[in-house]
């Protein structure tokens, strides 16, 4: 059959193949570049069992970014999209993610792949990328270390508060009835009053009528007192890193504008062409032979 017919079948060849090469022109179908970034996440911490590249991913895929490249780059006119149409966001949305791909890799990096009709326009969006996930992350960690610090602060002044208040009793115990150190004093003034000496049973009665109270407080202080450290260290910790200015990602791979362009394929739309046209037209030359046949 393809014998009989391999006349008409090559002119269909050569028509679907000047059809494609027409097709993939700059006429049909504008030319895009691609730019693409390799990067790893740095200076975080995964949360439950999520990795930090896909914690990293998950921060580049968000709405917050989307919206701030939509801003940057006017993508609104760049895609040719309405602002006022009732669906304008999801236009926009499908235009992103047809030109915007970010995706992990098997080495726990992200890869970020942007194509665009401009080689420098595609270099520039991966890189504003970049820059708008560190910003976001890092408003994300001083979001975080901020609520520490407002608990830390808190907690912090009870404790000062505490100290100050059990330090002011002990202090009294101490000069009105002269108890300095309880377990040290006992002894001496036990000794003393065994040996007769006055001073010594004067002591050995404060101590007991209020080295109970001593100790007890004398205690509470030492805990109070950690319990303040604790929290002081807290809280100096969790001001550093919020006033700390670190970059989130570490680039791998820079971009760079293409000096070629990676879509359309010419070679793969002509081929895709010219193979569609062929099944078609065997289908359509094997009816007509049933037809005769049958005729």
């Amino acid at each position: 059959m393809i014998n009989r017919w391999k006349i008409h079948l090559i002119l269909i060849t050569i028509i679907s193949s000047a059809i494609g090469v027409f097709i993939s022109s700059p006429i049909v179908m504008v030319p895009k570049y691609k730019s693409t970034a390799i990067v790893y996440p740095v200076n975080i911490y995964a949360y439950s069992k999520e990795s930090t590249s896909e914690q990293m991913l998950q921060v580049f895929n968000s709405n917050d970014i989307k919206e701030k490249m939509l801003a940057a780059f006017n993508l609104a006119n760049h895609y040719k999209l309405d602002k006022k149409d009732p669906q304008f966001y999801t236009y926009f949305l499908g235009e992103y993610s047809d030109n915007v791909s970010i995706s992990k890799t098997e080495f726990e990096s992200i890869e970020i792949k942007v194509l665009d009709t401009d080689p420098k326009t595609a270099s520039n969006m991966v890189d504003s990328l970049i820059t708008f996930y560190d910003n976001k992350t890092a408003e994300m960690h001083r979001k975080k270390q901020l609520e520490v610090i407002t608990i830390s602060t808190n907690q912090f002044n009870i404790k000062i508060k505490e100290l100050d208040s059990l330090e002011k009793l002990l202090s009294n115990i101490r000069q009105t009835y002269g108890i300095m150190n309880y377990t040290s004093q006992v002894t001496e003034a036990t000794k003393g009053e065994l040996s007769g000496n006055n001073a010594a049973k004067e002591l050995f009665k404060k101590l007991q009528l209020h080295g109970v109270e001593y100790q007890k407080l004398d205690s509470m202080v030492f805990n109070i007192r950690k319990e303040y450290l604790f929290n002081k260290y807290t809280l100096e910790t969790a001001e550093k890193e919020y006033n700390k200015k670190i970059s989130y990602s570490q680039v791998v791979s820079s971009p760079y504008p293409a000096d070629k362009k990676s879509y359309p394929v010419r070679w793969a739309v002509v081929a895709i062409t010219v193979i569609t046209s062929l099944i078609f037209s065997l289908i359509v030359i094997a009816l007509i032979d049933s037809k005769r046949k049958k005729a």
